[in-house]
C-alpha cells in the first residue's frame, strides 16, 4: 500500500465555475513525468529539464486527441506543477482525465489542503476559509489555520502530562466558552423578527439590511413565509428572518406561515420581539413570545406615536423603520447580544462540532480522573486524519 509521500495527486485548485483562468495543482514524485505526457513547451524544453521555477507555455495534448489546448505551466518544484487553462469546467477535467490515465489520484482541493496541513484542526480550518461570511470571520479562521488552536491543544496535553490536569481542565473550559462563537464563523448568527401582523417587521428588516428584500404593505398578514436576508453587523455575520405575523386566524395560508414563523422562534440565535408603537399592548403577545429566553423588544413606529411612554428599565427599544431613528441603536443591541465576548488577535477558537465534541470528552475523561485517555482524545486532534462524527458517537 502506497503512502502519501509516494503518492502523484491532482485537484483543481480553482472553483467550480466559469472564469478566466482554471489552475489544476498536481504534487508527487511523478508529477512532472506524467505532465510531460500531455504538455509540449512552444520553446520544446520538456518540464523535466526545466528549473524549479520556470514557467512555460505551451499546448496540452493526449497523442488521440486531434486539437489540444494553449495553457502555461508553472514547474515550482521538482514534484509540484501548476497548470493554468481556460477557465471553463471541461478545461480542468480534460486535463484531470488525461492525468488520472496514467496514474494520478485525483481528488477535491479539500483533499489537497489536508495533504499539505501540518495537521487535522489547520486543514480543517484551511478548508472552512472560504465559507466565511465576512472579514472579521476569515480573520478568526485564519489565526486557526496558522496554528492557534493547534498550539492551545499541545499546551493542555503538556500540562496533562505534567499532571496539572486543574489548569488543563480550566484551558478546555475556556475553550468551549467560545464554541457557539467559532460555530458561526461559518454560518450566520440566526435574528428573527416577530410579532403581531403589521408592526412593521418587514419595514424594519429593509432599513437594517439597507434593500427591498421583504414585502411591505399596509395590511395584516402580508408575510405568509419566512424570508431571509443575510447582511453583516459590525463585520460579523448575520442572517435576519422576517417571520408571519403572529395572532389568531382562520386563513389556511396564514396559519401555515404562522407555524413556520413560530419555528423559526425555536432556532434563532435572537429573536426581535416587534411592538406597534401606535398600538403599543405587551400584554397581549402570543404566549410563543412572551417568554422567549432570548428575545430583545422593538417599539417601532414611533414617528407615528404621541406621548409614547416606554419603561424605563430599558428592557424596550423604539425605531422607526420610515425614518431610521433608534435602527443605529438597535443594531448595536444585535450586535452585543449575539457577540458579548470578541476573541482576541491569534486567540484559540473551536469552529467545528467534531472539535467541541471532542473538547468536551477530553474534559469529561479528565473530571472523571482518566487523564490518558483525555491526552489521547486530543492528540487525536493533531493527527493528520481529523476524527469524524462516528469517532465520536
Amino acid at each position: 500500500m502506497s503512502t502519501d509521500s509516494e503518492k502523484t495527486f491532482a485537484a483543481v485548485l480553482t472553483p467550480p465555475a466559469r472564469g478566466a483562468i482554471a489552475t489544476v495543482a498536481v504534487r508527487g514524485p511523478a508529477a512532472v513525468e506524467w505532465s510531460d505526457r500531455f504538455f509540449t513547451s512552444l520553446s520544446k524544453t520538456p518540464l523535466c529539464q526545466a528549473k524549479a521555477g520556470r514557467i512555460l507555455v505551451g499546448n496540452w495534448q493526449a497523442s488521440d486527441e486531434d486539437l489540444g489546448e494553449e495553457l502555461v505551466v508553472a514547474k515550482l518544484a521538482s514534484d509540484y506543477i501548476e497548470i493554468h487553462c481556460h477557465g471553463g469546467v471541461q478545461a480542468s477535467r480534460r486535463i484531470t482525465r488525461h492525468l488520472e490515465s496514467v496514474g494520478c489520484e485525483i481528488g477535491t482541493w479539500q483533499d489537497w489542503t489536508r495533504q499539505k496541513a501540518p495537521d487535522a484542526i489547520v486543514a480543517e480550518a484551511q478548508a472552512a476559509l472560504p465559507e466565511a461570511a465576512t472579514k472579521q470571520a476569515a480573520l478568526h479562521l485564519l489565526d486557526q489555520a496558522q496554528g492557534a488552536l493547534s498550539r492551545e491543544v499541545v499546551a493542555i496535553i503538556a500540562a496533562i502530562e505534567a499532571a496539572n490536569f486543574e489548569i488543563a481542565d480550566q484551558q478546555i473550559a475556556q475553550l468551549l466558552q467560545l464554541g457557539p462563537f467559532g460555530l458561526h464563523l461559518t454560518r450566520p448568527w440566526s435574528v428573527v423578527l416577530a410579532g403581531p401582523p403589521n408592526v412593521g417587521k418587514s419595514s424594519l428588516l429593509n432599513k437594517m439590511i439597507g434593500y427591498d428584500r421583504a414585502i411591505v404593505l399596509d395590511m395584516p398578514g402580508t408575510t405568509r413565509d419566512v424570508l431571509h436576508a443575510t447582511t453583516a453587523l459590525d463585520g460579523w455575520p448575520v442572517q435576519f428572518s422576517d417571520t408571519a405575523g403572529i395572532r389568531q386566524s382562520d386563513d389556511v395560508l396564514e396559519q401555515a406561515g404562522i407555524l413556520k414563523a413560530k419555528g423559526a422562534l425555536q432556532q434563532a440565535d435572537l429573536v426581535l420581539v416587534l411592538h406597534d408603537a401606535t398600538n403599543l399592548r405587551p400584554h397581549e403577545l402570543d404566549d410563543s413570545l412572551k417568554e422567549l429566553p432570548a428575545a430583545v423588544h422593538v417599539v417601532n413606529k414611533i414617528d407615528l406615536a404621541t406621548d409614547l411612554a416606554l419603561p424605563t428599565s430599558g428592557e424596550m427599544l423604539a425605531t422607526s423603520a420610515v425614518t431610521g431613528q433608534g435602527v443605529p441603536e438597535l443594531i448595536s443591541a444585535i450586535v452585543d447580544h449575539l457577540v458579548p465576548v470578541r476573541p482576541g488577535e491569534g486567540q484559540a477558537i473551536p469552529f467545528t462540532l467534531t472539535l467541541i465534541e471532542v473538547l468536551k470528552q477530553a474534559q469529561q475523561f479528565l473530571q472523571n480522573q482518566q487523564p490518558d485517555a483525555a491526552r489521547q482524545r486530543l492528540s487525536d486532534l493533531l493527527s493528520k486524519t481529523s476524527p469524524s462524527p462516528a469517532d465520536i458517537a
